[in-house]
Order: structure tokens, then sequence, then C-alpha cells
């Protein structure tokens, strides 16, 4: 499964969520099995990423119950959050 993620950040939250993005939230995905299949940025305040794994229900619990997640809190930074599951036509 795929799921899109996109955020609106707050103003001038953009360096130090990248931080915890980059630092916290990718590699511990990752360790989890999740792959990311891209991240963007839309403007300064807008960030779009895509991210995969095969049973994400259970990966996605995992990882947020995992103590390294519960030590940042990327919402902080967050004015709003869209999540949808997406259909891969190519």
């Amino acid at each position: 499964m795929v799921q899109m993620r996109r955020y609106r950040l707050k103003e001038g939250a953009k360096e130090a969520f990248q931080k915890v993005f980059l630092e916290t939230i990718v590699p511990l995905r990752q360790a989890l099995g999740f792959e990311i299949l891209g991240a963007y940025w839309l403007s300064d305040r807008d960030f779009l990423w895509f991210v995969a794994h095969e049973d994400f229900a259970r990966a996605e619990e995992a990882y947020y119950n995992h103590p390294e997640r519960q030590k940042v809190n990327p919402r902080a930074f967050l004015e709003e959050v869209e999540t949808q599951f997406v259909e891969r036509l190519l």
C-alpha cells in the first residue's frame, strides 16, 4: 500500500520540521520496513511525501508506538495534514 501525506507547515517551521523528518522519521520508518518513495517541497510551507508498506496498518502502529517516535512531535510543526492511500497507475 502507498500512502500520500501532504502537510501544510506553520510559518517558519521548515528547517525544524526537515531536521526531524530526515533524522528521525525517515530512518525509523525505514527500520520498520517502510519504503519512502519520495519527499518534495512544494513551497516553504507545503510538503508532500509518499510512503509504502505491505502491511501498512501493523507497521504504522509499530511506528507510532516506537520509543524513538515518542521522543519527537512532528505535528508541532504542522498546520494541516492530509493523508490518503493511492493506487499506482504506472
